[in-house]
């Protein structure tokens, strides 16, 4: 009889230790802060979506027809008119580069330069670069809302680079292709 009651005193530690870690893991991850700001993302204003002179640094995964492709990405916009997106990869083991002087896209590798649209058309990520102008995905990395319905864009995450908040994770879809994108750092310049 002893035994039995040392093994139910036993067990019933074990079960109030577990209602006591679960009642502290529920406290504390109630609790939203971005750990990259000293302000809750909540109280700041939203990037402007036209703004210009910004570089965005993350991973993106493009997916059309079942096909896949990750790259890391520094995407720089330093004037309405002019991108420049270096990508490292799927296409190769080395950093290119997309450039935008208007509506005109140029892919850079080294000494090696071509238009985008010369490259592998059944690469997703060139398919991407090439169905959606550099510009218009450039606001939507910032969080504007699609002009028509044959894209969709969903900001699912947002973090704190004061003065406003700026998107973490964008997915973009449309006319079979889906654009995952983790955006880990936002520099904007000069700084507001």
């Amino acid at each position: 009889m002893i035994q039995r009651l040392s093994s139910r005193y036993r067990g019933r530690c074990v079960a109030a230790w577990l209602w006591i870690g679960l009642a502290a893991l529920l406290t504390t991850s109630c609790a939203s802060n971005d750990p990259k700001s000293e302000e809750p993302v909540q109280t700041l204003p939203r990037v402007p979506s036209g703004l210009v002179d910004w570089e965005a640094k993350g991973k993106a995964s493009f997916t059309h027809q079942g096909v896949t492709e990750t790259a890391r990405f520094h995407w720089a916009r330093s004037t309405p008119q002019s991108d420049a997106i270096t990508v490292s990869g799927p296409f190769s083991m080395n950093r290119q580069t997309i450039e935008r002087w208007d509506d005109q896209l140029i892919w850079r590798d080294g000494e090696q330069v071509r238009p985008l649209s010369d490259l592998d058309p059944d690469s997703p990520a060139i398919t991407a670069l090439t169905t959606i102008p550099p510009e218009t995905l450039g606001h939507w990395l910032l969080g504007a809302e699609p002009d028509s319905s044959v894209w969709g864009v969903e900001v699912t995450e947002w973090q704190a680079v004061p003065p406003w908040q700026a998107p973490s994770r964008v997915t973009i879809r449309g006319t079979g292709l889906e654009i995952k994108v983790i955006i880990s750092q936002w520099e904007f310049s000069p700084a507001p």
